[in-house]
């Protein structure tokens, strides 16, 4: 790889767009590059996510009811995928408006969308549990540190004033808000959930307010366990 070509994967670097053989590559020439270390330095700083879940204490009977769930209905399966790559060009696009501040509209110029780079991810895993409904499935990756839900085939839609919202539930049955469920997500039926999944038992949602809540207000009604 020339040294041009390896100048050209800094932006691809920051949004987490290469396989693991050019993240190796890409950091040997890092630690020697002046040019790309400040390059990478200012497109990460540009790129600080925008929310992030809130750690908060769970109501005293949510641990033990996720926990007993996620005892006894694990389902894990490697998530299909088939990897696209985003071309140099657009990757240098989405750098330009970076650099302008558009850190969201940079992430969308990539070849795949947030959702995708999650469910397309090498290491992408599938767990899903059973519903009423259908099955509710969550991909998580630890590569791209982020999870995708995807609803059942029939999802009714919260009573007013209600909204659906995920919950990434830790071993000691903390719970950190993974964030609400838009109309657009229900419809859908599948939504890239806010936060890391790092440390995660399970997935649960819960019907609250309109806007959400920084606690679970409510026992969950849905739980998919992450193995």
């Amino acid at each position: 790889m020339t040294e041009d070509e390896l100048h050209d994967l800094a932006p691809l670097y920051v949004v987490d767009a290469l396989d693991a053989d050019e993240v190796v590559t890409f950091e040997d020439h890092l630690r020697g590059c002046t040019s790309c270390a400040d390059t990478v330095a200012e497109l990460s700083e540009a790129l600080v996510p925008l929310s992030e879940g809130l750690e908060v204490a769970p109501p005293p009977q949510l641990r033990q009811r996720v926990l007993a769930q996620a005892a006894t209905s694990a389902t894990v399966t490697p998530a299909h995928r088939t990897r696209r790559r985003a071309p140099v060009w657009l990757a240098a696009a989405a750098a330009a408006v970076v650099a302008a501040g558009g850190a969201w509209a940079a992430v969308q110029w990539l070849d795949e969308s947030p959702t995708e780079q999650v469910v397309q991810a090498e290491d992408a895993q599938r767990h899903s549990a059973p519903t009423d409904g259908g099955q509710l499935v969550v991909v998580t990756s630890a590569a791209r540190d982020r999870a995708v839900i995807t609803l059942p085939e029939v999802v009714e839609s919260p009573e007013r004033e209600q909204v659906y919202q995920a919950w990434f539930i830790g071993e000691d049955g903390s719970a950190r808000s993974a964030g609400v469920l838009s109309q657009d997500a229900l419809e859908g039926r599948e939504a890239l959930l806010t936060g890391s999944p790092r440390g995660a038992k399970a997935v649960a949602l819960t019907v609250e307010p309109a806007g959400g809540s920084t606690q679970p207000t409510q026992d969950p009604f849905a739980v998919v366990p992450l193995g």
